[in-house]
């Protein structure tokens, strides 16, 4: 299917998963063997869109998922195709004007979010769903004390006293590697790294049952993002933590998620277990997405990028809109609504091409 789209090797692919996806699930999961087939987090048909300029950006476009307790699904794709969006619309913080939602439901546990007021939300953010941002500069209050800002949530969502919260701050500036006595440092006195770290204690503090990571390691060094995340996996097997994971490094998804979900132009094009993406990606773009990966094996001098850029969101074109930049797109790609279908249990793709082949 991908002569003109470099395809990384079956054993490259096998050699990931060996490397990075054989990790062991924790024995926490059988706990909740009783709700392990009922979806605790159930995104159905999300709709947003940006008004900028008298112009309608269309962000996200009938997107559905579903994530059981314990979970992890890792949204991929390029910058701007909506990864962020979906994060912010389930913990509705988008900022509105100019982003409103459009359309769909977020299930959380039985109770749609979309129906709570603004008050219940507050109940429900940062106690049962909290996010990890990928800006640590925008994310923390530059005049407050880092320890004080864990301190308010802690006693926002729990029955602390003020030094049960500072007790618990504490653990939490312990748990990711930052002496506690830096507490009463303000965020410009710490390296990106480290208020990247501040952000993940603030985030798991009061221990919540869905964790949205958007891209939690972008602002630290590899060895300090291998740290980070072995406590986020660690954390998350103890309290048995559904992750939505947004993320490019393939390595990352192979570690630390169970599905994969591919966004493009705000919809997502592939979804799967990551088993089935790493070792039978269909989709064109998928496909791209590995080929663009280096090879050990392969004496090439370049890699080999996918052409062309995502399509201006504003004015998005018909059919499928990986179609101006796929190799095997045809006119039937370029109309009407590309349906998504199940090649194989779970595995799930929008692409008409798919289908001749089959």
């Amino acid at each position: 299917m991908a002569k003109d789209i470099k395809r990384v090797s079956a054993q490259q692919r096998k050699d990931y998963m060996r490397v990075y996806g054989n990790r062991k699930k924790s024995s926490l999961h059988d706990t909740y063997a009783e709700k392990a087939d009922k979806p605790f987090l159930e995104v159905k048909d999300l709709e947003v869109i940006y008004t900028s300029n008298k112009q309608i950006v269309k962000a996200v476009n009938g997107v559905s998922f579903q994530l059981k307790r314990g979970e992890s699904l890792a949204l991929v794709g390029e910058t701007g195709a909506g990864k962020t969006t979906i994060c912010r619309s389930i913990l509705r913080i988008l900022a509105d004007p100019p982003a409103k939602m459009t359309g769909g439901d977020i299930w959380m546990d039985g109770v749609n979010l979309t129906d709570l007021s603004e008050e219940e939300m507050l109940e429900v953010r940062g106690a049962k769903i909290a996010m990890i941002f990928q800006d640590p500069m925008t994310a923390l209050n530059p005049s407050m004390q880092v320890g004080k800002q864990i301190i308010e949530g802690l006693m926002l969502h729990n029955d602390y006293t003020p030094a049960q919260a500072e007790e618990r701050a504490k653990e939490m500036f312990e748990m990711v590697g930052i002496a506690p006595n830096r507490m009463v440092e303000y965020p410009f006195e710490f390296s990106g790294g480290m208020k990247q770290r501040v952000v993940i204690a603030m985030a798991l503090a009061c221990n919540p049952v869905v964790l949205l990571a958007d891209e939690p390691t972008t602002a630290l060094d590899v060895t300090i993002q291998a740290q980070v995340m072995d406590l986020i996996r660690e954390l998350r097997n103890k309290l048995n933590t559904a992750m939505v994971l947004v993320t490019h490094d393939l390595g990352v998804v192979a570690q630390n998620c169970d599905n994969v979900a591919i966004v493009y132009s705000g919809q997502i094009i592939e979804y799967g277990s990551k088993e089935s993406i790493f070792l039978h990606p269909t989709h064109p773009y998928t496909i791209g997405l590995f080929g663009a990966l280096p090879n050990m094996n392969d004496n090439s001098e370049r890699l080999t990028p996918i052409a062309g850029t995502m399509p201006d969101p504003t004015r998005l074109p018909d059919g499928c809109a990986f179609a101006p930049r796929c190799p095997h797109a045809t006119d039937a790609c370029r109309t009407g609504v590309i349906p998504e279908k199940e090649i194989a249990p779970g595995h799930k793709i929008r692409c008409i091409m798919r289908d001749k082949e089959a």
